[in-house]
C-alpha cells in the first residue's frame, strides 16, 4: 500500500500561482480551460463572483504566457495538464497585469489613481523584460507620461517581435463602488466622449496582442462598446461553467488526497463532502449545465479543509468570516437600489427576500449593460446572478429559475435582514435560548411565539412588509438563523413543495433531536374566520401529504419530525398548531 503522503499544504488564501507551485501547495488543475479560452478568442472578457479563485487563474494565466518563466515551465506546469499539452503560446510574451482592485476615487481623482496604477506596473514591466529594452530607454523610461511609457512598450514590442499580453483583474470595481457612492453622473463622465477610461480601453484594443479581462459584474462592457468592442464574453458558456470553483469530483479527490494529513485522520471523505455540499455547492453559470453540473464555492471548500487538518474537527461556524467581504455585496446592491429607485433601507433586497420565501425567481438574465441603464430591472435583477447571491437552479415555464446557491450565501442574507429588521441594540439571549430548546427539547410554540413577538418589535419596518412574501422573507429570516439546522424553503416533495423543511445541521450538531415541516400560511389583515379555517383545514391536507415524501425518512433520520401550521393574519400571528410527529 502507498505511503500516505503528509507535505501537502492547502492553499486557502494563495493567490500567487508562482509560489503555489514552488512552495508545494495542493492545487486542483485548472489549466485545461486556459488552453480552451485560448482557442476560442484572443480578447476574452469573464465575470465571477468573488472569492472564486479569479486572482488565482489570473497568475496561472501570467505564468503560462510570460517569456520569463520559459525556464520555469516543468517546474510550474509539467505535471498539470495545460504542461502535457502545451500551446502554441505558451511563454511567447511580454505580460502587464492591472488589478483594479486598486484603483479609486471619483473624478480627477480616479483618473489620477487609474492612471498612477498604469503607470507603476508599465515600470515594473520595463524592469522585468529589461534585457529587451536598450540601456537608454530603461534610463529615460521612468521620467515619460504614461501614455508615452505605453507607446514606447508597444514600439518595441513590434520592433523585436515579441507579442504582448494584458490581463485585468477586478475590471469594475472602481466602477462598481463610484454608482454606489455617487449614482451614475461621474461614471458617464469616465465612460462616454473623451473619458478617460474609454480612452485607454481603445489603445488596449490596438496594442496588444491578447486580453483577458475579468470581475463581478458586466456593467461597464455596453459603455465601452466603441472603445473595446471585440471581446468575446465567456461568462454563460456551457464549456466554462467550472473553470473557477470546484466539481464535486474535485472536492472529493483533494479531500481523500489530504485524509491522513495533520489531524484529518477520521472520517469517510465521501460523506463529509456529501455534509457540505448544502453549504457551499449549487452555483451554476450556463444555461445547458443546469441541473447537471454545478460547483463549490472554492474559498468555503478550502476554509473548511482548512479546519479538517488543522484540528481534526469541522470550523464551528461553516461561514469563514472571511467571506464577510461578500456581505458587502448586499450592501452594495442596497445602496444602488436607494440611489436609482429611491428605496429605504428597509425596503431593499425584494429579489432575495422572495428567493428565500419562494424558493426561486425568474427574470430574463442581461449578458452586460451600461451604468445607466442600471434603473431597469431586468438589469438590476441580473446582478444578483453575477454577484453570486443567485443561481441558475432549474427551468419552468421554458425559462431559468433563478435560487440562493447554498446555506452559506443564506446565512449573510439572513444576517443582513436581520440586521436591517432589528436596531442595532437588540439583544438576542432569549432568541438564542428558545432556539437551543426548538432543536433539542422539540419545544416549537415557545420558538414560534417568539418570532411572532420580535417581529412587533420591528416597527419602523412594519409598513414596509407589505403582502405574503415579504411577511413570509422576514419569517424565514427568523429561522435561517437557526445554527442548529439547514432551513429549505420549498422544498420540492412529491406532493407539491413544502415552505420550510428544518433538519439538523449534522456536521456540528449531530446530535439535536427534532426536526420540523413547517407551513406558513398568510391572509391579510382583516380576514374572516371562516377563511382562516378554509386555509387551515388546507394547511394540514397538505402538511399530511408531505409526510408520506420518500426524501422524509433521511432527512429526519434520528430525529422526531414535527409538522407546524403557521398562520398569520397580516402581521399577527393567528395560529401555530401542531399536527402530527413522528420519530424517525
Amino acid at each position: 500500500m502507498a505511503k500516505k503522503r503528509t507535505d501537502l499544504k492547502i492553499p486557502y488564501g494563495i493567490m500567487d500561482f508562482g509560489r503555489l507551485r514552488r512552495e508545494g501547495y495542493y492545487y486542483v488543475d485548472k489549466t485545461e480551460y486556459l488552453a480552451q479560452m485560448e482557442a476560442r478568442d484572443s480578447f476574452i472578457f469573464f465575470v465571477r463572483p468573488r472569492r472564486f479563485g479569479k486572482s488565482l487563474f489570473l497568475s496561472m494565466m501570467e505564468c503560462y504566457y510570460d517569456l520569463n518563466r520559459k525556464k520555469d515551465f516543468r517546474k510550474l506546469f509539467g505535471d498539470l495538464w495545460i504542461g502535457k499539452h502545451p500551446t502554441e503560446n505558451a511563454n511567447r510574451f511580454m505580460t502587464l497585469k492591472l488589478d483594479f482592485s486598486k484603483v479609486g476615487g471619483t473624478g480627477e481623482e480616479l483618473q489620477e489613481s487609474f492612471e498612477r496604477h498604469i503607470n507603476d506596473q508599465l515600470i515594473g514591466m520595463v524592469a522585468r523584460y529589461a534585457e529587451l529594452f536598450e540601456p537608454k530607454t530603461r534610463k529615460s523610461f521612468d521620467a515619460l507620461h504614461v501614455e508615452s511609457k505605453l507607446a514606447t512598450v508597444v514600439n518595441r514590442s513590434r520592433l523585436i517581435g515579441i507579442p504582448l499580453c494584458l490581463i485585468i483583474d477586478e475590471y469594475d470595481n472602481f466602477t462598481n463602488q463610484m454608482i454606489r457612492a455617487a449614482g451614475v453622473t461621474d461614471y458617464r463622465e469616465i465612460t462616454h466622449g473623451a473619458g478617460f477610461y474609454r480612452n485607454w480601453f481603445k489603445k488596449f484594443k490596438g496594442d496588444f496582442d491578447r486580453i483577458f479581462m475579468t470581475g463581478v459584474s458586466p456593467v461597464t462592457m455596453d459603455d465601452l462598446t466603441s472603445g473595446f468592442n471585440i471581446a468575446t464574453n465567456l461568462t454563460l458558456d456551457a464549456a466554462c461553467n467550472a473553470t473557477l470553483g470546484f466539481s464535486e469530483a474535485e472536492v472529493l479527490k483533494m479531500y481523500s488526497d489530504f485524509k491522513g494529513t495533520g489531524r484529518f485522520t477520521t472520517g469517510d471523505p465521501a460523506e463529509i463532502v456529501k455534509s457540505i455540499k448544502p453549504w457551499y455547492d449549487g452555483y451554476c453559470f450556463a444555461e445547458r449545465k443546469v441541473g447537471d453540473e454545478c460547483v463549490f464555492n472554492s474559498d468555503m471548500t478550502l476554509y473548511y479543509l482548512k479546519s479538517l487538518v488543522e484540528t481534526g474537527e469541522p470550523p464551528k461556524n461553516m461561514v469563514d468570516a472571511n467571506i464577510k467581504t461578500d456581505y458587502e455585496k448586499l450592501r452594495t446592491i442596497s445602496d444602488l437600489q436607494r440611489v436609482v429607485f429611491k428605496m429605504e433601507p428597509l425596503e431593499a433586497l425584494p429579489m432575495t427576500e422572495q428567493a428565500v420565501a419562494k424558493g426561486g425567481v425568474q427574470f430574463p438574465l442581461v449578458e452586460s449593460f451600461p451604468a445607466e441603464a442600471i434603473i431597469k430591472p431586468e438589469n438590476f435583477r441580473s446582478l444578483f446572478f453575477y454577484y453570486g447571491l443567485l443561481s441558475m437552479a432549474g427551468r419552468r415555464m421554458g425559462a431559468t429559475v433563478y435560487a440562493v446557491p447554498n446555506a452559506c450565501v443564506e446565512k449573510q442574507i439572513y444576517g443582513y435582514l436581520r440586521d436591517r429588521y432589528f436596531p442595532p441594540a437588540k439583544s438576542f439571549l432569549d432568541w438564542d435560548a428558545a432556539a437551543q430548546s426548538f432543536a433539542y427539547e422539540g419545544k416549537w410554540r415557545e420558538f414560534f411565539n417568539l418570532v411572532a413577538k420580535n417581529f412587533k418589535e420591528t416597527t419602523p419596518i412594519r409598513g414596509g412588509i407589505d403582502g405574503e412574501v415579504r411577511m413570509q422573507g422576514y419569517f424565514q429570516c427568523e429561522m435561517g438563523h437557526l445554527p442548529q439546522f439547514i432551513t429549505c424553503p420549498e422544498l420540492e416533495m412529491s406532493h407539491g413543495n413544502c415552505d420550510f423543511f428544518l433538519f439538523p445541521e449534522r456536521t456540528y450538531y449531530g446530535d439535536a433531536t427534532h426536526s420540523y415541516i413547517v407551513e406558513f400560511k398568510y391572509l391579510k389583515k382583516g380576514a374572516k374566520k371562516a377563511e382562516l379555517e378554509a386555509q387551515r383545514a388546507e394547511g394540514v391536507r397538505q402538511l399530511k401529504a408531505y409526510a408520506k415524501d420518500k426524501k422524509v425518512p433521511a432527512l429526519a433520520m434520528g430525529t422526531t419530525l414535527h409538522l407546524i401550521l403557521v398562520q398569520y393574519r397580516g402581521p399577527v400571528m393567528a395560529n401555530c398548531e401542531l399536527v402530527a410527529e413522528k420519530k424517525f
